[in-house]
């Protein structure tokens, strides 16, 4: 097994995640729109002995969207990490930090019932209005 390096703008939060993720894809959510500035998220989700903060835990700013949801963020360059699925204690670590590519790709798009208005998904995935049942 793989095991991938990632870290935020600054290079203060370093991590290390193992390449086994249970769900690649991309989420169109309001709230993920407005935690990343973007018109999706791009995420992939592990559990949670499978991430490791090995640098900066410190610089770990972290901000409690929900009962179920737990947000992660450089707290010095602003970078968004991951979040933590509390009640699964799984974690969504945001594709984007990652130093290399995981062996698999997006799956799909979710919540695209509330996507951007502006933003046209054109990449053939499976689209769903929320998540899949």
């Amino acid at each position: 097994m793989k095991t991938l390096k990632g870290s935020c703008l600054c290079g203060e939060v370093t991590i290390e995640v193992a390449d086994r993720f249970t769900f690649l894809g991309y989420c169109h959510c309001s709230e993920c729109r407005k935690w990343t500035g973007s018109a999706f998220a791009s995420g992939g989700m592990v559990a949670a002995t499978d991430l490791k903060v090995t640098a900066g835990e410190e610089r770990i700013s972290r901000y409690r969207k929900s009962g179920q949801t737990e947000l992660a963020f450089c707290g010095q360059c602003g970078s968004s990490l991951f979040s933590h699925k509390l009640q699964l204690d799984r974690y969504v670590v945001r594709l984007g930090i990652l130093d290399e590519a995981p062996t698999r790709t997006p799956e799909l798009h979710i919540y695209c019932g509330s996507k951007a208005p502006w933003f046209s998904i054109t990449d053939g995935l499976p689209q769903f209005d929320q998540l899949p049942g």
